[in-house]
Parts: structure tokens; sequence; C-alpha cells
């Protein structure tokens, strides 16, 4: 075989993600609405395990098929493969993506089950087929440590020369969440947001004068679940600044120089929701108003606000372990 030819085949067994990245198990993580649930998988009766337990099926075209008792009530259900990430979307950013499609097609390493389930065991029927979700209930004692990005940013804040709108993109904030109840917990987090504007934000040209608008924040919350929806009401405090700057071409480069800016403090209310779309990512809306702020001058009663759209992204970093 010549060097050209083997070069080619190494490409094309490179560009097939599914079938090199995936491992030939996958990890699925299970949880239960009762304590320490037996259970087994795809018919293995010779090994029971107690919930929450890690399982470790092979990928296959098959469904995973889970068997769960308690107390002589036995229930079945069938958890739905799926085609993993690197499937679709590992050969459709490759180089010769549709080869690496053919490849995986011929390899059930393509498929893949929900990294959690959560089984629903207490349902009405002793017998009935058990029912899963595909993220776990909060519980007492949990603790999550937080990673957002807030896109879509909307401020109302001091300009100096009166109050004005900015709105943008682009931030980073991060914070802890900690359940004290199965339902209620406390939020804290710090953060800063921005006003660029996306595709690129940074570095841009301008010519003239132009105007760039920030905030960082903290705030402190009691939250509440309602399944996977989760509100916040609590404090904030945020401390926003306003730019004004001009550009002045010198050939070969440019001035960018700063004509004024505005700094001012303010406190408020934080009221946040967000959707859980899944254990470790959710989507969430924050609403900051202000109604108390001050600067180095003087203390005044003034309406203000934050208001951003986020990526929420959730780590866990302890989940008690239920009695047996």
């Amino acid at each position: 075989m010549s060097r050209l030819s083997i070069v080619i085949v190494i490409g094309v067994l490179f560009c097939s993600c599914a079938t090199l990245i995936n491992q030939r198990t996958c990890d699925v993580n299970v949880h239960a609405d009762v304590d320490s649930l037996k259970i087994c998988v795809n018919n293995d009766t010779s090994r029971w395990l107690s919930t929450p337990t890690w399982i470790y099926p092979e990928r296959s075209r098959n469904d995973l098929l889970i068997t769960a008792k308690k107390d002589g009530i036995e229930k079945q259900i069938s958890v739905k493969r799926r085609l993993s990430t690197a499937f679709w979307l590992g050969n459709m950013f490759s180089s010769i993506g549709v080869f690496g499609y053919a490849i995986d097609l011929a390899s059930q390493k393509r498929f893949t089950y929900p990294h959690y389930i959560s089984l629903d065991f207490n349902s009405p029927k002793l017998y009935s087929t058990l029912k899963y979700k595909t993220w776990i209930r909060p519980e007492k004692k949990l603790l999550n440590l937080k990673l957002s990005i807030p896109e879509g940013n909307f401020f109302y804040l001091n300009k100096g020369h009166g109050y004005g709108n900015s709105f943008g993109f682009l931030g980073i904030s991060g914070g802890v969440e900690y359940y004290f109840t199965d339902k209620y917990c406390l939020n804290m987090d710090v953060g800063a947001l921005t006003d660029f504007m996306v595709p690129f934000p940074a570095p841009v040209d301008y010519e003239g004068g132009y105007d760039r608008s920030s905030a960082i924040y903290g705030d402190i919350q009691i939250g509440r679940d309602f399944n996977r929806v989760h509100c916040d009401l609590g404090f904030q405090f945020n401390r926003t600044s306003y730019y004004e700057r001009e550009t002045v071409e010198l050939f070969p480069e440019y001035i960018d120089s700063l004509k004024y800016s505005k700094f001012q403090n303010n406190v408020g209310l934080a009221l946040s929701a967000y959707y859980r779309i899944s254990n470790g990512f959710n989507i969430g809306l924050n609403y900051y108003p202000s109604f108390l702020s001050w600067d180095h001058s003087k203390v005044q009663i003034h309406y203000g606000h934050l208001l951003f759209f986020e990526f929420i992204f959730k780590f866990e970093a302890f989940r008690p372990k239920k009695k047996k």
C-alpha cells in the first residue's frame, strides 16, 4: 500500500469520531424516589445494585432494560438509546465527515444512554411500567457550584448626565447553591456584565466617539424548586460603570482616549428564574431592580436595573448518600 493510501485510510478512520472516541460502555448515574431500591440491568439477575448507584452498560442499538424491586414489588423500565454527540457533531465538523458517518453506522459505539436517570418507583399502580427522568431531583444538603455566561444584557443605569439604556452581550459569573431542605436552597453569586456586541466583542475599531457600559454584582437569594423550574428571591448589590471614549486616527495608528466616566453603587432586589434542562445545564433569566444608589458625592433614591439572560453550568460538589 502506498504512503498516500495509508494517509487516506488513517484520515478516514480518525474522522469517525464515535467509533474512536466513545468507549465500549457508558456511565449512567441511577437514582430513585425511594431509598435503597434494588436494580439489575438487562435481565442480569445475578447482580443487584442498591440506588443511588452507577451502572456501565455496553453501548447498543437496543434500549437499556432496568428491573427494579423493593418490598416484593418488581417493575421494569426501558430507557431509550440515542445517538451520541460524538456521532452527530464530531463527524459534522471533521474534514471528511461523510466517511466518518459511514464507519460509525457500522458500530454500536454511536449510541449512548442518558447520563442521569431518576426512577419513579412510587407510581399509583403497583406493577405498572416504571417512569424515569433524565435529571435528578435536588435534596437536602446538596451543594452545587455554578458557572454562568450572561447573554442579552440590558442595563438601565446612571450615565452621569442622566439615566439611560444600554444593551449588549457577554459576561461571567460564579456562585454556590446549597439546599437546606429538599426544595429550598440558598444561592450566592458574583459576576460581571458588559454591553459588548456580538459576534466579535473586542477589539473593535471605532472612528470618533462611542460609549461603553458594564456592571459587577453580587447577590444572595432564597430559592425554591417547582419540578424543572427554579425561582429565587433575595437582595443584590451592583456597581455600574459608564464610559465615553473617542478614537482618533494618528497615522498609522489609532489613539483611543477616555473623555468621561461615571461609576455608581446600587442596592435592590434580586429576582431570578431558570429552567433545568439537565443536572448540569440550565437556562435562566435575572432581574435586578435597584432603588438606592450612591457615589462619592451623595446617596439618592432612584430606580435602575440589570436584566440578563444566562447559560448556567452546574457542578455537583456534594450530594448526601441515602441511608440503607
